[in-house]
């Protein structure tokens, strides 16, 4: 009987220790398994402390001169370099303990939960500023800072003020002047015909012995350039833009970028085609092309205006010519500049033929003189085409003070009228410099508001250099805009600085390994295949984790 109760008494505490055996690894598989899924949160803070640490290292000129986020882009560093300071941080980030502990009788102890080891990065994505996609929301969190909005809209009221009516007459006016541009080589003829034929006397008592040929301002104006007459070429600095090298990637998205179908009305970028095409433009078109998110070329135009340099700007950087370079493409400022000026000057020309085609008085006088001119010739034929001429040469004239008053950072009226025409037809053949300068004062500065007759506001110098940029396409600007700013910031900060480097958001991949507690209770050959299938080694258990960071 002793024997049956010994064995009782036995098996009982067998299957008591087996009991606490399975308490026990059951505790102990919860612990691993709340240190792995808890390892994950405190890894992952971790992880985003060390990308607010890097990207607080961010490229503080190019923020502060340009609004512009990208960490690095100079001295040479890139991804590797990120990821190695990453890796630097993250690694203080998750440290325990201190390097040095305390020595003494009672020294600080210290214990590890997670006792993670074998940390290993890897850069999944990163992601450049001059990415168009990253690029472009930047300038969108720019304009919504500034509250920069509705340029489109501002611009269409101060061309064609309240009175939409005036819009269809307009038109009509510049289809019928359309072929004026096309004159250029008949105007020359015309010129060199007359030139042979200015008599000493023309017989009118009322006239001087010799007749003054209005049209010898087209020989110094082609001679010479428009130019020299509208400012001081001499004060234009000889410095060159040196362009970023696209290759790659970068390359193939500018040949893709190239306007199609959709971009015709940007192509005919003489001074009459700018201007109609302008003005055939819907005002719900124009606040859309600026304002609304689809609008990429707006948001451009939007930012570069307001960060750029132009001629009438205050000269703070390397770059006092950057919105000319964005129209032209020219490297040099007298190039650009010069580009520039051609196309204000044909805008401004045919204007104001408008006006002087209509103006009866002008009339009267431009065909007395051409009737003058043409008498000797006994060429009654080409009275009317050199009165078309005189008229011109009248225009371009007035042209000339037009574009002088707004170099001067005065504003300009659209349309003219008998009150804004400056030049008089008695000062046609003593156009100089020195005169354009003394009437182009006649016009407000650019913080005045001017309102002609009809009700229209007149426009600045910035205020065209907007309809240049809207006939440029979007691939055109935007990588012009990225030239301007690489070599602003070589020029006055670092030599070494490439924008292409300048990562504005990245996504790292974190692995790390935990040791398991408990290994030992569990079964040896299921847990190492387990253990295999992560790529660690036995009693190690293997996590990843993906951070993705960047401005925003």
């Amino acid at each position: 009987m002793m024997v049956s109760v010994y064995k009782e008494d036995g098996s009982i505490t067998i299957f008591m220790t087996f009991i606490f055996l399975l308490l026990f690894a059951l505790t102990g598989a919860a612990l691993d398994s709340a240190r792995y899924f808890s390892s994950g949160g405190y890894v992952r803070s971790s992880a985003y402390g060390a990308d607010i640490a890097i990207y607080g290292e961010y490229n503080r000129e190019l923020y502060t001169e340009y609004g512009l986020f990208g960490c690095g882009g100079f001295n040479g560093k890139g991804e590797s370099d990120w990821l190695d300071r990453y890796q630097e941080i993250l690694q203080e980030n998750l440290r325990e303990w201190p390097d040095k502990q305390e020595q003494g009788i009672l020294p600080r102890r210290y214990a590890s939960v997670y006792q993670i080891n074998d940390i290993r990065t890897e850069l999944e994505e990163v992601h450049f500023l001059t990415e168009e996609k990253y690029f472009r929301q930047q300038l969108r969190k720019w304009i919504a800072a500034e509250g920069l909005k509705d340029l489109g809209g501002d611009l269409v009221k101060q061309v064609l003020g309240t009175n939409q009516g005036k819009k269809e007459e307009l038109l009509k006016d510049l289809e019928k002047t359309d072929s004026l541009e096309e004159t250029k080589e008949a105007e020359q003829a015309k010129n060199s015909v007359v030139d042979k034929g200015v008599p000493n006397n023309t017989g009118r008592g009322q006239q001087k012995p010799t007749v003054e040929n209005p049209l010898e301002f087209l020989r110094k104006l082609l001679q010479d350039g428009v130019l020299s007459l509208v400012c001081d070429t001499g004060s234009l600095c000889e410095r060159e833009i040196d362009t970023r090298e696209v290759t790659g990637e970068m390359q193939d998205a500018q040949e893709g970028l190239k306007p199609k179908g959709t971009q015709s009305w940007t192509t005919g970028k003489s001074g009459l085609k700018i201007l109609k095409k302008f003005l055939k433009q819907e005002d719900s078109m124009w606040n859309d092309e600026m304002t609304v998110d689809s609008g990429k070329k707006g948001e451009l135009i939007i930012y570069v205006t307001n960060i750029l340099e132009s001629y009438v700007s205050e000269h703070n950087g390397s770059v006092p010519y950057g919105l000319e370079y964005l129209i032209s493409g020219k490297k040099s400022q007298k190039e650009a500049f010069g580009a520039v000026i051609n196309h204000l000057f044909l805008i401004r020309t045919m204007t104001n033929f408008l006006y002087v085609e209509k103006d009866p008085a002008l009339q009267a006088q431009s065909l007395e003189t051409a009737t003058a001119l043409a008498a000797p010739l006994m060429a009654e034929a080409f009275i009317p085409v050199i009165q078309k001429g005189i008229l011109m040469v009248l225009s371009m004239e007035e042209a000339c003070v037009d574009i002088t008053a707004l170099l001067q950072g005065r504003r300009v009226p659209v349309f003219k009228s008998r009150g804004s025409f400056q030049m008089q037809y008695a000062q046609i053949c003593l156009a100089t410099r020195k005169l354009f300068v003394k009437k182009a004062k006649s016009f407000p500065k650019e913080g005045d508001r001017l309102i002609d007759g009809n009700g229209r506001m007149g426009l600045g110098y910035t205020q065209y250099l907007w309809l240049m940029l809207m006939m440029q396409s979007w691939d055109e600007l935007y990588q012009r805009t990225l030239d301007i700013v690489q070599f602003d910031l070589r020029e006055r900060f670092n030599q070494t600085f490439t924008l292409d480097h300048c990562i504005c958001r990245t996504g790292v991949v974190v692995t790390y390994d935990l040791p398991v507690l408990f290994n030992r209770l569990v079964d040896g050959k299921n847990y190492k295949d387990r253990i295999k299938s992560k790529n660690s080694t036995t009693g190690m258990l293997s996590r990843q984790i993906t951070v993705t960071y960047g401005y925003s």
